[in-house]
């Protein structure tokens, strides 16, 4: 059973449907949360924010153009462009990272990096429905 926020996901077998890119969002984000440095923290996060990003675009919307997931998710989903754009300007950081490259992520950074995700991925689970866990 698919699960999102400890509740059961309908119709998210299909391992690139919004829900579970909304979950798999939600595992970056556990990870980035547990994670023992900086710039783990920081990497796992940011896959996080792509993932959720991810869950919202139309797939197979591809047009001639920039087709990251920050200039698609500007363009299919006008407000939430500074969402984008913010997160667009991690992008080389995090290749940097992902591919081990010498770069330092302060703690601060990465915790208040984590802290905006966690708000995006929120933002994304009202967009697909999903409720959290009952208070």
């Amino acid at each position: 059973m698919d699960r999102i926020n400890g509740l059961r996901a309908v119709g998210s077998r299909d391992a690139h449907s919004p829900l579970s890119r909304a979950e798999r969002a939600e595992s970056y984000r556990g990870r980035a949360i547990s994670a023992s440095s900086a710039e783990e923290r920081f990497l796992e996060a940011y896959r996080a924010a792509r993932a959720a990003a991810g869950a919202l675009l139309i797939p197979g919307t591809r047009r001639r153009g920039p087709s990251d997931v920050w200039h698609r998710l500007a363009a299919e989903v006008p407000d939430l462009g500074e969402w984008a754009t913010a997160f667009g300007g991690y992008s080389d950081l995090a290749a940097a990272v992902e591919v081990g490259l010498p770069r330092t992520v302060p703690p601060r950074m990465a915790d208040d990096f984590l802290w905006a995700v966690g708000r995006f991925l929120d933002l994304v689970d009202q967009r697909l429905g999903v409720l959290g866990p009952a208070a």
